[in-house]
């Protein structure tokens, strides 16, 4: 029983545009460190599992970048021939294991600070799904009232870290006034989008919640290796629904578990979440450009790298730059960002 990870990196990463482009996306940029997010992650669960057992799932137009920035050996990427959500890439990752593996199914473009105790989070998670028949998440425990995440529920009024505990249900992203009262059950987590399973497990599942996926995998895993294997795939992933692997399986399963967790997670989803995470000056302000003149500026993002800005009597704003384009708007509202990528 081998301990395997697949990270999923066919995000198109629209709220992070100007930075972020369709040819480009978030998870091969530097966003948190001088390492692009899919080397921060790829370099994580390394220090778990040989870069061998780590394979990721991406689409055909990012193969080079894939190349570019990891050591991976060619055959541990796995190209998906549509977007077809997580439940499908998922899905197709689970072909190239054996059943009997554990797999560690990561997002390739989240933050986390703790590394250690988020690998020691990881090996409580395996220990589980080695010995349970169990699809196992990683919940956040959360520091504030959050309504861009989804939750997690469980029923223990006091429930511990790196603990498991049986999933109640799977909440959708709440207005304030819900996640305030989340918040002060101490029973909700945010929902991480990291997932450990054996594979026959999760086949289990899809056979049951999403049997036409079940049926591509069947039809895959007989067909692997063969000279049209690749044809075939193409032709299967043409007929899958567009489907998250929460709505397809996690809140319809009876077998999901949850560990609570604290290691520092952020899922960077967007231009203010990049701002609380970042360091700032006496003022609030993260500024990163070739020269700045600033007075009177309070709260504020400015990412103009190479370029010389000058900025007065303002506060909270985010202010990005990318080649000849600028994006400004007011802190608090960044998730309009994808709206205006499509413009």
């Amino acid at each position: 029983m081998s301990v395997k990870a697949l990270i999923m990196a066919g995000g198109v990463g629209k709220r992070f545009w100007p930075k972020s482009t369709v040819d480009k996306p978030k998870q091969f940029l530097k966003i948190t460190s001088d390492k692009t997010m899919i080397q921060e992650t790829f370099a994580r669960i390394n220090r778990l599992i040989p870069k061998e057992n780590i394979c990721v799932v991406t689409n055909r137009d990012h193969e080079n970048h894939i190349f570019a920035q990891l050591d991976i050996p060619k055959k541990n990427v796995l190209l998906e021939p549509a977007m077809r959500n997580t439940a499908a890439a998922i899905g197709y990752g689970m072909v190239f294991f054996d059943t009997d593996d554990i797999l560690i199914v990561l997002p390739s473009d989240h933050y986390i600070a703790d590394i250690e105790r988020f690998l020691g989070t990881l090996r409580v998670a395996i220990e589980f799904a080695r010995n349970n028949d169990a699809i196992v998440t990683l919940g956040i425990k959360p520091t504030r009232p959050e309504t861009g995440y989804g939750y997690i529920e469980i029923e223990d009024i006091s429930p511990e870290l790196m603990q498991v505990y049986p999933v109640k249900k799977f909440r959708e992203k709440p207005n304030l006034e819900t996640a305030y009262a989340y918040l002060e059950t101490g029973r909700f987590f945010w929902n991480s989008g990291m997932f450990i399973f054996r594979i026959a497990v999760m086949e289990e599942a899809f056979e049951m919640y999403m049997p036409q996926l079940y049926r591509a995998i069947r039809s895959m895993r007989t067909s692997k290796g063969e000279e049209n294997f690749y044809e075939m795939v193409e032709e299967e992933y043409g007929k899958l629904e567009s489907i998250s692997i929460d709505y397809g399986v996690l809140e319809r399963a009876t077998n999901v578990y949850v560990i609570p967790s604290e290691f520092g997670w952020s899922d960077v989803g967007s231009w203010d979440a990049l701002y609380e995470l970042s360091m700032k000056d006496n003022n609030g302000n993260h500024i990163e450009a070739k020269e700045s003149i600033v007075r009177d500026v309070n709260n504020c993002m400015i990412l103009a790298e190479g370029k010389k800005i000058a900025i007065a009597h303002v506060e909270d704003l985010i202010v990005i730059t990318e080649g000849d384009t600028i994006l400004i708007m007011k802190r608090g509202t960044s998730q309009d960002v994808k709206m205006m990528a499509k413009e």
